[in-house]
């Protein structure tokens, strides 16, 4: 359970820090404008936003499933860390259909500038703490991965 979400954790997360940090700037720099980027980027965001749904759902399964082994301080951390990041994708979710009654694919405009540059910048702004969010639950993984094989743990048996 722990290693599909570790896999569809690195996904989202990974493909979300791709995505903002080298698909946009190289695709607005090519393509002359961040505005026909943008057009791009609504559609990516969709599936976006369903890999976090996908990653939410099993960490919350992982959580449900091995509470038992978790100790206290770090359930609550892992708790609260899935309520964040279920807050900003339920706030993602609300706001992108928003987004999208501004702006026209086909025609490559948008409607009302002010309203949607508005709405955007709450968008990008969730993004940011969401990804801060993962961030932080990866460290917390990671620092609380403890391996179970003896041997990785350094008591190596004698041969004796």
């Amino acid at each position: 359970m722990r290693v599909a979400l570790l896999l569809v954790f690195a996904i989202w997360w990974g493909g979300f820090t791709f995505y903002a940090s080298i698909v946009v700037p190289v695709g607005s720099e090519t393509l002359g404008s961040s505005r026909t980027q943008g057009f791009i980027t609504q559609e990516v965001t969709h599936w976006l936003n369903i890999a976090a749904a996908l990653t939410i759902f099993l960490l919350a399964m992982d959580l449900w499933l091995n509470r038992g082994s978790r100790k206290t301080r770090n359930l609550l951390l892992e708790v609260a860390l899935a309520i964040g990041l279920s807050l900003c994708l339920v706030t993602l979710a609300f706001l992108h259909p928003q987004l999208d009654e501004l702006i026209s694919v086909s025609g490559e405009t948008i409607s009302d500038e002010a309203k949607f540059y508005r709405i955007h910048r709450i968008y990008l702004w969730v993004s940011t703490v969401q990804w801060v969010i993962g961030a932080v639950w990866m460290a917390s993984f990671l620092m609380g991965f403890r391996p179970q094989n003896e041997i990785l743990k350094g008591n190596r048996l004698n041969d004796e």
